[in-house]
């Protein structure tokens, strides 16, 4: 069967979230025209996620498909190489985590903007916090570790020249599939999230896959229109699950180092590496000694500490990785 667009929802024991998440794509709007799927990817999960998703099959909406899918190898990047190589759309596929709810013009602006931008290899939009609980106070200087993302109501391409050099968040986004054969590696320096293993250290998987298709022949864009909520529990706003974040965050420093530099280009980074760590070195001790006072009940400052640190720590960690 012919498809123009595929949703992937990769998951894992995501039987209590990706109902809501299925339920939002039930009430998507504007796609009379378009040909499209979901396949819910499931990462090797040990609940009930496989007869959740099979219920839904049974009432799915007439006018698209949803398929479940399987794979066993754990991690994250594991999981969208799957999505990839199972979508059926030849062009467009679009990525939800299991705790992104699209707003019910979400999939009908993806391809519209898809259609518009030929050149566009990926496109990502406006995250949203919908949350179970009132803001918390520090919630402005943490959301950059939760993918919260808003940069304006204007569409624009993200210039590689840039600086600093910037991408688009991933949860929401659509990459074109030729993009992705074209420009990511079987195997990725980042493998993402082990939830099942309970480490998170290979995070940010996907914005090494973004840096990937910029430094290809492809554009890279922002689309305002495409919109939706990220799911945050009261948990994941805890001190101590936001510091895990934090570090992470600063330990995929070195790889995305690399990921955004051109093949040629990467012999130079060895070289690199030691001024690197010297000025690293410089920004956690000048941030520890203007903060210090702060850090063990300021949450905000608290997380930058540790991104900071995790930064200083990162090529040490990819040395391990590799």
């Amino acid at each position: 069967m012919s498809v123009d667009f595929t949703v992937s929802i990769c998951t894992y024991n995501g039987a209590n979230r990706v109902p809501e998440v299925l339920d939002k794509l039930q009430k998507q709007t504007g796609t009379e025209k378009i040909k499209w799927e979901v396949i819910v990817v499931d990462n090797n999960s040990d609940d009930n996620t496989a007869s959740v998703v099979f219920d839904y099959v049974q009432s799915w909406r007439k006018d698209s498909e949803l398929r479940y899918v399987f794979e066993g190898k754990q991690g994250v990047s594991y999981a969208r190489n799957r999505a990839v190589k199972e979508a059926r759309s030849r062009e467009l596929i679009g990525f939800l985590d299991d705790d992104n709810l699209p707003a019910e013009n979400w999939l009908a602006e993806a391809y519209r903007f898809g259609q518009e931008h030929p050149q566009a290899g990926a496109y990502g939009g406006v995250i949203n916090a919908k949350l179970d609980e009132p803001l918390p106070s520090y919630f402005e200087e943490v959301k950059v570790f939760l993918a919260i993302s808003n940069r304006g109501s204007i569409p624009f391409c993200y210039e590689r020249s840039a600086k600093p050099r910037r991408i688009p968040a991933a949860p929401g986004s659509v990459i074109r599939k030729q993009a992705w054969q074209d420009c990511v590696p079987e195997k990725l320096l980042l493998q993402g999230r082990d939830e099942k293993n309970k480490t998170m250290l290979g995070a940010c998987e996907d914005l090494e896959v973004m840096y990937r298709i910029q430094n290809g022949n492809w554009e890279v864009w922002h689309n305002p229109k495409m919109e939706i909520w990220h799911h945050i529990p009261a948990k994941r706003l805890e001190k101590q699950y936001l510091l895990e974040i934090a570090r992470t965050s600063g330990l995929s420093n070195h790889a995305l180092r690399i990921a955004r530099l051109h093949q040629w280009q990467r012999p130079v980074l060895v070289f690199l590496t030691p001024l690197y760590l010297l000025s690293d070195s410089r920004k956690v001790l000048t941030y520890y000694l203007q903060h210090r006072h702060k850090l063990t009940e300021d949450i905000g400052t608290a997380c930058e500490f540790e991104s900071k640190l995790g930064q200083l720590l990162s090529p040490f960690v990819m040395h391990q990785w590799l």
